[in-house]
């Protein structure tokens, strides 16, 4: 009842009621992201200590439980993706990367009411007398209020059915400004680009893996369906009644799914349909509609992959048909120009051993896999950069060593601290190297009474010195620093 009233899921409620004790009051829980520290070789050596013994002992290394065994014995608390690339990094895990291709419209949903229609078929089956007949159902929804504005049922996919729904959908609704659907031939027709241009409506494709508006008409098949169920008819007159019955079951489900809201929306998609938009929506939404169409044209990279395809094509005269064709210039452009040209000499040399393989098909095969190599190699230099023990090793190596030769300080005052009571030879060593590290440190700093209160702080914070110590230290780096030791002293900041 409450999740109702406050139009939230009954989960989000769950998740809240995690948070808060009985009377309200937030429980604490201590925040620890960001806050495991840098992981540093001492961590890293020990994650690849630990992998090595798994592999010696002839056993996988399953990260989950390789996490869990780090946690347990070597109290090593890492996020279960940092300790993935330190493997990966020293060469004891295997990349996989998975990067989808291709990738279109990932906010197209979040529109105007009557801007977008999306256009999409599903087959259907009635079961008449025990026989079953197929029918396509031809669905048409518009993509920003999730209106089922119309339908069309055919025994199977055409141009005519698409032009239905259209009509269908301009008699109740007016002309959207873009129509969405996939690469089916139906929908690629003449008879449906003639339509579409003399009504000046504009054709958004849509990517072979990617659902139409953000799976705007995926959705409402679904739920067509579930609320269908099965569709089983007893009687002498087959086809044409069950037809006839389909088409009454998707007007009762049109009508009741538009008055009721998508989600958590406070209006009907029929109420939102018929509020409608105002000129300057619309304009709006035109010119974005024709910005997206233009920023597919394909740019010089895009048009050089195209042309090694094209150039595989006709070096090995593959047979290919206007369908694949398209399919095949759409997915060529989400792969990289290496990959692709790598393809191009694997597959000749595939073909010269095997004519079977003279196809287009085997030429993406071998695409995803030379593609697939790269991402993954990818992935593990960036890994490398990050977590390579001999790598770490090496930069530690060198800032110890940049830090040794580097003045500082401390340095000054270990080497004035040693040199006091020395003899006078050792006296003029001491004194010739720190006035050397006093130098290079006063041409590194802005200020030179900045260096003199640090050196008086350094002093003031050897604790185990005796006060006349600090004092004999102090006095013997002041004619360093060219300063009188009498103005200065360094108990006014001990």
């Amino acid at each position: 009842m409450t999740a109702w009233a406050l139009r939230m899921s009954i989960a989000t409620l769950s998740d809240w009621d995690k948070l808060f004790d009985p009377n309200l009051v937030p429980y604490k829980r201590p925040e620890k992201r960001g806050k495991s520290g840098k992981v540093t070789i001492e961590i890293v050596r020990s994650v690849v200590a630990k992998a090595k013994e798994i592999q010696i002992n002839g056993s996988r290394i399953r990260i989950k439980q390789f996490c869990r065994t780090l946690r347990e014995e070597l109290t090593i608390d890492l996020g279960r993706k940092t300790i993935q690339e330190i493997l990966i990094a020293n060469d004891l895990y295997a990349p996989a990367t998975r990067v989808r291709r291709p990738q279109f419209y990932r906010n197209i949903c979040h529109r105007i009411p009557n801007g977008l229609l999306s256009l999409d078929g599903s087959e259907f089956v009635v079961t008449v007398d025990g026989k079953p007949y197929k029918f396509n159902l031809e669905l048409g929804v518009d993509v920003g209020s999730f209106c089922h504005t119309g339908f069309d049922i055919r025994k199977t996919e055409t141009a005519q059915a698409i032009i239905a729904v259209l009509e269908k959908h301009r008699r109740n609704y007016g002309l959207p400004l873009g129509v969405l659907f996939d690469h089916g031939s139906a929908n690629l027709s003449d008879d449906v680009a003639k339509w579409l241009q003399k009504h000046g409506v504009e054709r958004v494709p849509v990517g072979p893996g990617n659902p139409k508006g953000n799976g705007t008409d995926e959705g409402a098949f679904s739920q067509l369906k579930n609320v269908l169920g099965s569709l089983e008819v007893e009687t002498s007159s087959p086809e044409q009644l069950g037809k006839d019955i389909l088409n009454m079951l998707v007007s009762l489900y049109t009508k009741m799914r538009n008055q009721l809201p998508l989600r958590r929306a406070s209006r009907t998609p029929e109420t939102v349909m018929e509020t409608g938009s105002s000129d300057r929506e619309r304009e709006h939404e035109k010119k974005r509609i024709l910005a997206h169409k233009e920023s597919k044209i394909p740019s010089g990279q895009e048009q050089e992959k195209l042309d090694c395809l094209y150039a595989v094509i006709k070096q090995h005269d593959l047979l290919i048909d206007d369908a694949s064709m398209k399919r095949a210039e759409l997915t060529v452009k989400h792969h990289s120009l290496p990959a692709i040209r790598k393809t191009e000499r694997a597959f000749s040399k595939a073909v010269n051993r095997k004519q079977d393989r003279k196809n287009i098909a085997y030429f993406f095969g071998i695409l995803k896999n030379i593609q697939q190599e790269e991402d993954d190699q990818v992935y593990k230099d960036y890994c490398r950069e990050k977590y390579e023990y001999l790598r770490m090793l090496n930069d530690a190596r060198q800032e110890q060593k940049r830090k040794s030769l580097k003045p500082s300080i401390a340095l000054v005052v270990e080497m004035a601290l040693t040199a006091i009571g020395q003899s006078e030879t050792l006296q003029d060593v001491a004194i010739e190297k720190c006035s050397e590290w006093l130098n290079t440190i006063f041409d590194s700093a802005k200020y030179g009474a900045t260096v003199k209160k640090r050196i008086q702080e350094q002093i003031g914070e050897m604790g185990y010195l005796t006060f006349s110590k600090k004092e004999a230290v102090w006095e013997w780096i002041v004619p360093l620093l060219n300063v009188n030791a009498k103005k200065e002293s360094v108990t006014s900041f001990l």
